[in-house]
């Protein structure tokens, strides 16, 4: 953050950065391939009924929070992007 930046300001300004990044299709693409790489679509508890390994669901789970995070980020970068701009002290 600058040193003249606001919280609000530093934040938008990562979110810009994220959809120059990953917001054109090969950007898009990326993060499907890391979806699948990661298998975040599957359920976080893999395994038979009453077994499963807890630290494999606490993994999968990071991964899709992960994930979730950046897409979520994305979506108020894209709406952001097509808002005029307003003065937030009002």
């Amino acid at each position: 953050m600058k040193p003249h930046e606001s919280p609000l300001e530093a934040a938008r300004a990562r979110r810009r950065r994220l959809l120059s990044v990953l917001g054109s299709p090969a950007g898009q693409q990326v993060l499907l391939d890391l979806e699948a790489r990661f298998e975040t679509d599957l359920p976080v508890f893999q395994g038979h009924a009453g077994s499963y390994d807890p630290m494999d669901a606490m993994r999968r789970d990071a991964h899709r929070e992960i994930f979730l995070v950046i897409r979520r980020q994305l979506e108020l970068a894209q709406r952001e992007a097509t808002q005029p701009e307003h003065d937030d002290a009002t």
